[in-house]
């Protein structure tokens, strides 16, 4: 999925550059880049007689699942939605959507898949070059709120004017299906990176757990904290190279669906680890939205979610339970 002004590639680095290309490790591991979801997606899986078949078919499947969400895309089932405002929804299609509504409910709505109307809205703002007014923003929140989304069986209803928007976690999702495809294939260590969206499985190219490097915003080239994970997913939301500019004042891209309003005092990066890369990527969003200390109240009450938040000033923080993803 394309971002709302300008996509950000890598708040979250893998550190498998010694392993996968050392010597020693070449022929037990392979990976591949490509484009795709709006940024650059790599697999890394083990090397086997038929991998290169196995990363064909996963890169298919990423290809196939963007059609389904990507609002980009006139014809996706997403669109369609959006469209027709009833249709009959594929399971990948619904299971997104119930996942939203599960998150939104579980952050007192700081994460809201129904936030389209509000990012139309401000990109007629960027153009125009003026901010919308608060009555331009109490009138489109009429049709916004995961509430006015009706869900029996597979049928998907949404009233008039409103539209969904699953920037905010699909990506997650189709990382968490290629996981899933790749271990149906045989695969017994992997990782999916699709711009920071993870989810990582067994071991690394070394036999340990897979390492991955958070960013320091403030100083590049620097890793701020080190990651040793795996069986799970791992996903950042950051604003620091991504703005909004209206009349030389700068926005943050992500719009908070309680207010209506681009988020203004943000955390500058916020790293979610959890069981899936579909709720860590809807968390990070979450947790954004809702800032550093409602946002680590929160994580420190969810089982196996860890929250990492780096603020304007440069401090971090950490929940109760993101020690644990930092041992070797």
């Amino acid at each position: 999925m394309k971002n709302l002004f300008k996509f950000l590639i890598g708040s979250i680095i893998l550190l498998v550059g010694g392993y996968l290309f050392s010597r020693n490790n070449t022929s037990t591991f392979v990976s591949r880049e490509e484009p795709a979801l709006g940024t650059f997606v790599s697999i890394t899986v083990e090397k086997s007689s038929n991998s290169e078949k196995i990363l064909d078919g996963a890169f298919s499947l990423i290809r196939q699942l963007e059609k389904k969400f990507s609002v980009y895309i006139p014809d996706s089932e997403l669109s369609q939605l959006n469209i027709q405002k009833k249709i009959k929804a594929s399971d990948d299609l619904k299971y997104v959507i119930e996942k939203s509504i599960y998150i939104s409910r579980l952050t007192g709505g700081a994460f809201d898949i129904t936030v389209l109307p509000l990012i139309k809205l401000y990109r007629v703002a960027e153009k125009r070059g003026m901010a919308p007014s608060d009555k331009e923003i109490r009138n489109i929140m009429k049709y916004t709120g995961y509430e006015k989304i009706k869900i029996k069986g597979n049928m998907i209803e949404i009233p008039d004017k409103t539209e969904l928007d699953a920037g905010g976690i699909a990506k997650g999702y189709i990382v968490d299906r290629t996981a899933e495809f790749l271990k149906m294939q045989g695969m017994i260590g992997g990782l999916v990176n699709a711009g920071g969206d993870i989810y990582c499985f067994g071991e690394n190219p070394e036999g340990r757990k897979w390492r991955i490097g958070i960013r320091d915003p403030f100083h590049k080239g620097r890793i701020i904290k080190t990651l040793y994970v795996s069986n799970c997913g791992v996903a950042t939301s950051g604003d620091y190279e991504r703005y909004l500019y209206i009349k030389g004042k700068k926005y943050g891209h992500i719009i908070n669906p309680l207010t209506g309003r681009t988020v203004q005092d943000f955390p500058v990066s916020v790293t979610v680890i959890a069981p899936d890369a579909t709720t860590a990527d809807g968390l990070a969003t979450a947790f954004f939205v809702l800032g550093a200390e409602k946002g680590l109240a929160l994580a420190d009450k969810l089982k196996d979610v860890g929250l990492f938040v780096i603020d304007g000033t440069g401090k971090s923080y950490e929940s109760k339970n993101f020690s644990k993803f930092t041992l070797p």
